[in-house]
């Protein structure tokens, strides 16, 4: 599954679009007082100004590294932004044996929970110093369902969309991933904490995902 384009909400537009073009330099195009698109690769990530004054919309994303990069993917980070401790490794670094993958996670100006991952089994590996055109796609978006009818509601994304559980993670009570290395739906009930987060519950809020399966380009608008 290929995440070809995602649509978010913020109300913090311009101390976004300067992080994502200054301080990570990521090419930034169709920036307007009311949207700006970051372009990573395969996908397009677009933060639009939210008309809802009292609305603080905050997602979790993650995009895709070099297999071999994410120890220089760090120190890359780390001279940008602050990264995120993760109690559970006691490193800023998140080894996922199960998903043979490792990350690194920040936050940005609007209280995103982002990660760049390597995964070992995409074998991309390269021979080269680390810097922002080594940042894939988009590879992980964050879905969030109300807790009273997640279940139902995984299912009918799933019956939908043709979708099938990430064979490298058996989906959880509370938890699941739909899709594959490429594209990910990471899927929580709402107000559970985003990893590694112990105080950012997921919210529901605005957004639409176009993605790339083997039957051609779907469309999901959530929120």
């Amino acid at each position: 599954m290929i995440l070809q384009e995602i649509r978010l909400q913020t109300n913090r537009l311009f101390p976004l679009y300067h992080f994502y073009k200054n301080v990570l330099e990521l090419p930034v195009t169709d920036d307007s007082d009311t949207q700006f698109t970051i372009l990573t690769g395969l996908s397009k990530l677009i933060f639009e100004k939210t008309e809802d004054p009292l609305s603080f919309p905050n997602y979790h994303f993650a995009f895709n590294i070099p297999s071999n990069q994410i120890q220089e993917a760090h120190d890359w980070l780390k001279e940008r932004t602050e990264r995120l401790w993760i109690e559970e490794y006691k490193s800023y670094i998140a080894d996922f044996t199960n998903w043979n993958a490792k990350s690194v996670y920040f936050l940005d100006p609007a209280g995103n929970i982002a990660e760049l991952i390597a995964r070992a089994d995409l074998n991309d590996i390269i021979d080269e110093p680390f810097s922002s055109k080594h940042i894939r796609n988009v590879s992980e978006v964050g879905i969030v369902f109300p807790d009273s009818n997640f279940q139902r509601s995984i299912e009918q994304i799933r019956k939908d969309y043709n979708l099938e559980y990430f064979s490298k993670q058996p989906p959880l009570e509370k938890f699941c991933a739909i899709g594959n290395d490429e594209g990910l739906f990471i899927i929580v009930p709402e107000n559970r904490s985003w990893y590694p987060c112990k105080d950012r519950p997921a919210g529901i809020f605005p957004m639409k995902i176009s993605f790339l399966v083997e039957n051609g380009v779907k469309r999901i608008t959530l929120g």
